[in-house]
């Protein structure tokens, strides 16, 4: 465990000097994530997520692995087939690619990297999320339906009690690009900055930093590479003086666990979100 979390700790460590050294950049400012900019944009074929820092085929999978203090943190990220237009307002009818991310957690790391054993489990959150490409490749975030196993907080859906759509992964970074992910006020008010961009041998790096009012003293950096659109390949949480770092494990797993029975819908609703069952 100590060795492979080392290897990752030095690939982490030369990623980080490749993004924050040298690199041609183009000075960034505020993204217009507005309604009236989201209507603007071209959404033909919107649920075709091409854009190449985050390409989401359907059927495609990304496994996570992070260890927190002495237990291990696992994290799927699901493309489903399944697309849906069910948000109002001036998000009606924008057609979106649902994603299902799932996360578990391995007390004690009993199962080592067994990570099929503990994905056996039920999982300690469940999200369904939606996302919408536009013309410009701007991957923006339609809302969430989530459960941590407690409550539903955070959950929002474009167009429903003020929730507006944002900007997850932008499709032509430039450095210093600053954009809202996500608004629905007092629930999902995150933020996020691209803070690097480099290109080395033919490959561009991007880092970007998220954050948001609602969690003070909580970011996240996340790197990115333009190989094969797989997102994220690090993350570093950081929060009251902790810091986690989450690396991508693992691409198109098999046999993925089922989602029947989770406490979460695919299907975007307006609040209030259905309570789980007792």
């Amino acid at each position: 465990m100590k060795q492979l979390l080392n290897k990752y700790l030095t690939v982490f460590v030369m990623m980080l000097f490749l993004i924050v050294t040298g690199g041609n950049v183009i000075a960034g400012g505020l993204v217009d994530t507005s309604v009236e900019r989201f209507n603007a944009a071209d959404f033909t074929a919107s649920a075709n997520i091409t854009n190449p820092w985050w390409t989401l085929p359907a059927g495609a999978n990304f496994l996570y692995f992070a260890q927190d203090g002495n237990d291990c943190l696992w994290d799927l990220t699901q493309v489903l087939d399944d697309t849906t237009n069910a948000f109002v307002g001036d998000d009606a009818s924008t057609n979106a690619r649902t994603v299902l991310d799932r996360g578990w957690v391995d007390v004690g790391c009993v199962h080592g990297m067994d990570f099929q054993t503990v994905l056996a489990t039920n999982p300690e959150e469940s999200t369904y999320d939606w996302h919408a490409q536009d013309s410009e490749k701007n991957i923006w975030y339609m809302g969430e339906d989530t459960f941590d196993g407690v409550d539903y907080a955070g959950s929002f859906t474009a167009g429903c009690d003020g929730a507006e759509a944002g900007i997850v992964v932008l499709g032509d970074p430039s450095k210093g690009a600053f954009y809202q992910q996500e608004f629905y006020e007092g629930q999902a008010e995150d933020w996020g900055k691209v803070v690097g961009l480099n290109e080395e041998n033919g490959t561009k790096y991007m880092r970007t930093k998220e954050w948001s009012p609602l969690e003070h003293g909580a970011i996240e950096h996340k790197f990115y590479s333009s190989i094969g659109g797989v997102g994220e390949l690090f993350r570093i949480e950081e929060l009251k003086g902790k810091t986690v770092i989450t690396d991508l494990f693992a691409t198109n797993i098999t046999n993925p666990p089922s989602a029947v029975g989770l406490p979460v819908s695919p299907i975007p609703s307006c609040p209030p979100f259905t309570q789980p069952q007792p």
